[in-house]
């Protein structure tokens, strides 16, 4: 009972600060301070869409996967293996392809931490995402932010580019969560809560 007189109480004092527009009026720090729990409110389960997920690095559905993350824990990696002039590279992301170039997005809210060019991929762009959550888009043929931008989710940084790894216009995207390169493809559609 006094948990719900409680409850009632927060709730009326979020109605007057909307009302009055008291910006400092935080019901979550009020609830757990008074240790109460509202079960139809999970983290897992949002009311509505406020919290934004991880989207892909393109929005064309042209765009293919051609050579899936490297995982040395999993059997039958061939498809997962990049072949430059006889030498073999465990592939630490997600090559795609398309037969015409394709837009690159951010796949969140992040800042760009490195624009830059190397021999075997051509241009490429790190994000820092978030303190645990940074992605690398590379092979890219055009560049549209500089180092120390801020780019939101779905925005274009640049277009697909070419190289000698395959034929078409190319993406090499990876993530790294805590350092450490993950499957682009397990993190799709999640958000970046608890990373």
């Amino acid at each position: 009972m006094k948990k719900l007189i409680t409850l009632g109480m927060l709730l009326v004092m979020s109605i007057v600060g909307l009302i009055f527009g008291y910006e400092n009026l935080k019901v979550d720090e009020l609830l757990e301070e008074n240790n109460i729990k509202v079960p139809f409110l999970k983290d897992e389960e949002p009311v509505a869409s406020t919290v934004m997920a991880i989207s892909k690095p393109f929005d064309n559905e042209k765009v293919k996967a051609i050579v899936s993350f490297y995982d040395p824990t999993k059997e039958n990696q061939e498809n997962s293996i990049i072949v430059i002039d006889k030498t073999y590279i465990p592939n630490k992301g997600i090559l795609y392809n398309s037969a015409e170039a394709f837009d690159v997005n951010s796949i969140y809210d992040g800042m760009i931490i490195e624009v830059g060019e190397d021999d075997l991929t051509g241009n490429y762009i790190k994000i820092n995402h978030n303190n645990n959550l940074v992605a690398t888009y590379k092979i890219l043929d055009k560049v549209n932010v500089a180092k120390g931008d801020y780019v939101k989710k779905g925005e274009k940084i640049g277009t697909s580019g070419t190289s000698q790894i395959a034929q078409g216009y190319l993406l090499l995207f990876e993530l790294q969560i805590k350092e450490v390169n993950v499957n682009p493809e397990d993190y799709y559609n999640k958000t970046i809560k608890g990373i």
